[in-house]
């Protein structure tokens, strides 16, 4: 009997430990799946100071202990930069500012007080779930394809209907309201806007209305063609200038020089009875005045269309010179914003059109009444201090605060 107690005891001995492994050998197969965060986020952008001091003392809870905040600074790194545009490819997104916040298949962009139950309400909302993480997989070279495609859908009731913009975020309004602004300071130009008045002088003498409409309206819009395209290089160049810290301080003190040298041409011509475009002496005026008298004695209406282009292509050069700095400085702003080609084609497209918007009105009255009067060099002043003002903020913030050029939070 004895004999069979202990037999049963060392297999009893034998047995235990068995199970036990098998038990923590169930336990370690387990998947063991943590949630991440991911966040794009700018050096000294206080909105990004304000998100990164929510989600760490959120994430002290015990609750969400075993959620991972992973965090990218991209303004003094290209190589997060990149990081950050690509992820946005991958989410189908544009990664168009900071912070950048991304949880799963959602992401958001900017932030604000008002804004912590909406990051609280995605971090629950994925929280304790395997779900598939691209941002994840793109980062870490992992897979997880084979989980859920969750995806957190809320109403945006900051959204609203604009024309050509379509659905419009009421916070992108400010960016919208700023190419207006400078947009219609920069139109208000002396260079270009006595060559009009002389020009539609010109034409009204012809008494040619086909004439009239087609010269003025060519002469406009390829002045518009000629200053989008060259915004167009120019952003071209601002969406990675704008990254590197060294040449945004270079573009911060130009707009603080040219800057102050429009509010000097404001000053200065409160002491002048007549102050025009001081980049064209009156040598180059009487030599464009020939040239225009040349171009409408033309008989053959196609060689004065092309005179016409070729008049405004030189004019608007000799603008961008007297604007010194507006244009340059929009695209720079815009540059540091991060939009799609989409958005960046629409800002420009609504900044061309205020810019011309001063000479369409001057044309469209002409045409109406058949009459040109010279317009006060009154507006021709303060289109310089406004202008100087602006560039002289934008240098400021462009050295100082460039978080505060950002309009998309």
């Amino acid at each position: 009997m004895k004999k069979y107690i202990i037999c049963l005891l060392i297999l009893l001995s034998f047995l235990f430990p068995l199970n036990v492994n098998a038990k923590d050998n169930t336990k370690s197969n387990e998947v063991s799946f943590n949630e991440t965060i991911y966040l794009f986020y700018g050096k000294e952008c206080p909105h990004c100071e304000g998100l990164i001091k929510y989600l760490n003392q959120l994430l002290k809870d015990e609750k969400y202990k075993d959620v991972k905040l992973e965090k990218y600074e991209v303004w003094y790194s290209e190589e997060n930069s990149n990081k950050m545009d690509e992820v946005g490819k991958v989410l189908h997104t544009s990664a168009s500012g900071v912070p950048f916040f991304i949880i799963g298949t959602n992401s958001i962009i900017g932030y604000d007080t008002p804004m912590n139950e909406e990051f609280k309400t995605l971090i629950d909302f994925y929280y304790g779930k395997k779900y598939y993480d691209p941002a994840g997989d793109y980062l870490h070279k992992t897979d997880t394809s084979k989980y859920e495609k969750l995806h957190y859908e809320k109403e945006n009731k900051n959204e609203y209907k604009v024309p050509l913009l379509g659905k419009v975020n009421a916070k992108n309004v400010s960016l919208l309201l700023v190419s207006i602004i400078i947009g219609a300071v920069d139109g208000f130009n002396p260079c270009a806007m006595w060559i009009l008045l002389f020009l539609l002088s010109l034409l009204i003498s012809t008494k040619d209305r086909k004439k009239m409409w087609l010269l003025g309206l060519t002469f406009i819009l390829t002045s518009g063609i000629v200053y989008l395209l060259f915004m167009v290089s120019w952003l071209n160049v601002a969406k990675y200038t704008s990254k590197i810290i060294f040449i945004r301080y270079l573009i911060g003190i130009f707009a603080l020089i040219f800057g102050l040298i429009n509010v000097y041409r404001y000053l200065k011509s409160l002491k002048e009875k007549d102050v025009g475009c001081d980049v064209t002496n009156a040598s180059k005026k009487r030599k464009i005045m020939n040239k225009i008298r040349n171009i409408l004695t033309e008989n053959k209406l196609l060689f004065a269309v092309l005179g016409i282009m070729l008049l405004a292509i030189s004019v608007n050069l000799i603008e961008l010179l007297c604007s010194l700095g507006l244009p340059v400085m929009y695209t720079e702003m815009l540059g540091l914003n991060n939009l799609s080609t989409f958005e960046y084609g629409i800002y420009l497209f609504i900044y061309i059109l205020f810019f011309l918007i001063d000479d369409l009105v001057i044309f469209f009255i002409a045409m109406k009444t058949l009459k040109i009067k010279g317009i006060s060099n009154k507006y021709m002043k303060y289109s310089h201090l406004i202008g100087g003002v602006i560039m002289l903020i934008i240098g400021i913030l462009m050295i100082i605060k460039p978080a505060w050029l950002l309009f998309n939070f």
